[in-house]
């Protein structure tokens, strides 16, 4: 049976392109869902709690964030690794972060980053690693010079010691888009941790050039410099800085594929950008043609932010798209339906997955409202091109000390409702084993559960698919997804202890991922 979405404080029924917005009743359950959650680090907002933990607390902390999130069935943590041309892990060229260490530059002693993606992968989740690719500070500063501003980062800082590719926009500094130098050091620290760590995917937010809208004199400086510099006969200035963004987006795909083909590996990219492209209607002939339907009141990335993230996706130059639809069915600036139903058409006859970002932030702050969210993942789900979610940040799905605001009836309705299962990693094939790989499993019932062990005589499959089928008095009752465990050991083991009297049990063992598979398939984005 279907909802129809009404307005929660005036009761008038809300509407997707004039037809009332009707959602299903009970969350549609996929097996294949990509469940992502941002951690940020920087100001130590989500992760580390605080600059300069030591290793043993980090770790625990990292530690309860996983069981934390494999309590609401998430499959996937975007860890923010490079808050501000900073790291997370031990990098060459770029300096130790601040918001870990205490002091950017100083070394923590020790790497998190190869101890974080083993942990992430031990359950079965991926580790996606968020770069933000030009930011250099965070706090305003216009009293001082740039240079000043400079000299308080790291020795090791890229931007200290390339003060002519950097400029100041509302108090605070970004490595400038227009300079292809830029662009390669952007690209040497993505392919740094891609060639390092074992990482599943590399992640952009939505931070290109900075939003026109909130006025700076450098763009009419930066015309007169950067652009006479590198024109080279073009003459929108508008144009050439989309060009800029879309080499350096262009320019990182081809790093990565080219990567993934000589290692056999299967690293993405994805970035999750502003959500509104451009709006039908209005501005140039591309907007005017394909934009949403959406009021020229509201921001644009392609006007705004010079990032034509449409592109990118009919383009294939990333593996996944999480347009950042941050606002309720009836915000009239930015309709959450109709934005979400326009990036489904921009996937449609590409090989890019769309997730949806989610600001699970504001149901407590700006929604007061637990049920807005969950209509938002069952409008999602009627979209078979909607392949998941990313919701927005982790500290706002732990539970608050009082136990009953809006916020913690949402996290309790996710669990129960929306994420009661586990759900396979989309855009994985999942295929049985080969014949002569087939995995002999021996099942051993004891105190606490079933263990479950396999051999795997070559040893080169890093992921399990576990499936067990539930049978009572000789009926099929359920089958379902255990765990998809990466496990790099010589022989597999699972222990279920998720199991009730009388019942039996039935369990296989594939391979999952693309170790045994053809290289056709290990490369299909």
């Amino acid at each position: 049976s279907m909802n129809t979405l009404k307005h929660h404080k005036t009761n008038q029924i809300i509407t997707l392109r004039d037809n009332p917005i009707k959602v299903p009743a009970q969350m549609i359950q996929r097996e294949e869902q990509f469940r992502g959650v941002w951690v940020s680090t920087v100001y130590n907002l989500d992760f580390p709690s605080k600059k300069g933990i030591s290793e043993d607390a980090y770790k625990k902390e990292y530690i309860k964030l996983l069981d934390e999130l494999e309590n609401l069935n998430m499959n996937s943590v975007i860890f923010q690794v490079r808050p501000k041309l900073d790291t997370f892990y031990k990098s060459e060229i770029n300096p130790w972060s601040e918001y870990l260490s205490g002091e950017q530059g100083k070394s923590p002693n020790w790497d998190p980053m190869e101890w974080m993606v083993e942990e992430t992968h031990k359950r079965g989740m991926e580790f996606h690693a968020w770069f933000n690719p030009y930011r250099v500070t965070t706090a305003k500063d216009n009293t001082k010079s740039i240079q000043a501003q400079l000299n308080e980062l790291s020795e090791k800082n890229w931007a200290r010691n390339n003060p002519q590719y950097v400029y100041r926009f509302a108090g605070r500094l970004y490595l400038n888009p227009g300079e292809p130098a830029v662009i390669e050091h952007i690209n040497r620290s993505v392919m740094e941790v891609v060639e390092n760590y074992d990482i599943d995917a590399v992640h952009f937010d939505d931070y290109f050039y900075p939003f026109k809208s909130s006025g700076s004199d450098w763009y009419f400086s930066e015309e007169k410099n950067t652009f006479n510099k590198y024109k080279e006969g073009q003459s929108s200035v508008a144009d050439w800085r989309r060009g800029n963004v879309d080499k350096l987006v262009k320019k990182l795909h081809d790093s990565i594929e080219e990567h993934n083909k000589s290692k056999n590996t299967n690293v993405e990219f994805g970035i999750s950008p502003f959500a509104i492209w451009g709006h039908k209607g209005s501005g140039n002939l591309v907007n005017r043609e394909y934009g949403s339907h959406t009021p020229v009141t509201s921001g644009n990335s392609y006007n705004s932010q010079f990032a034509d993230t449409r592109k990118w996706v009919k383009e294939n130059w990333v593996d996944y798209i999480a347009p950042q639809v941050y606002w309720t069915f009836d915000e009239k600036a930015a309709p959450y339906a109709e934005i979400v139903h326009w990036w489904t058409d921009v996937v449609k006859d590409t090989d890019v997955n769309l997730y949806i970002g989610h600001a699970n932030y504001r149901i407590n702050s700006s929604w007061k409202s637990p049920g807005e969210m969950c209509n938002q993942l069952k409008f999602n789900s009627q979209y078979d091109e909607i392949k998941g979610s990313i919701f927005f940040r982790y500290e706002n799905l732990l539970k608050s000390k009082e136990g009953n605001t809006e916020n913690d009836k949402f996290i309790d309705m996710l669990k129960n409702e929306h994420f009661r299962d586990k759900a396979r990693l989309p855009g994985k094939k999942v295929l049985p084993a080969p014949k002569e790989e087939q995995f002999a499993l021996n099942v051993m019932k004891v105190k606490n559960g079933n263990i479950l062990m396999w051999r795997d005589e070559k040893g080169g499959n890093k992921d399990y698919l576990i499936e067990r089928v539930s049978i009572n008095d000789g009926e099929k009752v359920e089958i379902e997804t255990l765990n998809s465990r990466r496990d790099t050991s010589y022989n597999g083991y699972f222990l279920d202890e998720d199991i009730k009297e009388g019942m039996e049990y039935e369990y296989k063992v594939s391979a999952f991922g693309t170790e045994n598979t053809s290289n056709e398939l290990a490369h299909k984005k």
